[in-house]
C-alpha cells in the first residue's frame, strides 16, 4: 500500500504489488477490495478419519487437514474420481519403493 484516504492529499487506496510493479488505486470506502487469503503451505491427513467410496457419486474423499501460512489449518476433502485415485495410488506406491525411485525422473 502506498497511500491510504486520510493520509496527506489521497483520496483513494494507492496500491502496488508486492515487489513493485505498476501502481493502482481503489475507493476511498474500501468497496473494491477483497481481503486476500491466507495462501495455504501443505496439506496432511489427519489420523482419525478414513477415506471413504461414494458408489452413486463413483468418487472417492479422504480427509485432509489444510495447514495455512500464518499457522491456522482448516479441514476438507481431496474428492478423486477413480482414474485420479488409481494415479495417486500409483505415485504413493512409487514413493514407497525407495528414495532412488522418488526423484520425479521417469526415465
Amino acid at each position: 500500500m502506498v497511500a491510504v484516504p486520510g493520509e496527506g492529499s489521497a483520496t483513494t487506496y494507492h496500491l502496488r504489488p508486492p515487489g513493485g510493479g505498476t501502481a493502482w488505486s481503489a475507493s476511498a470506502d474500501g468497496s473494491t477490495l477483497f481481503p486476500v487469503p491466507v495462501q495455504v503451505t501443505h496439506a496432511t491427513f489427519p489420523a482419525d478419519r478414513d477415506a471413504v467410496y461414494d458408489s452413486r457419486a463413483r468418487q472417492s474423499s479422504v480427509p485432509v487437514v489444510f495447514h495455512f501460512a500464518d499457522g491456522s489449518t482448516g479441514e476438507g476433502a481431496l474428492v478423486l474420481a477413480p482414474a485420479e485415485l488409481e494415479r495417486l495410488h500409483a505415485e504413493t506406491g512409487r514413493l514407497l519403493v525407495g528414495p532412488e525411485k522418488a526423484t520425479g525422473d521417469r526415465a
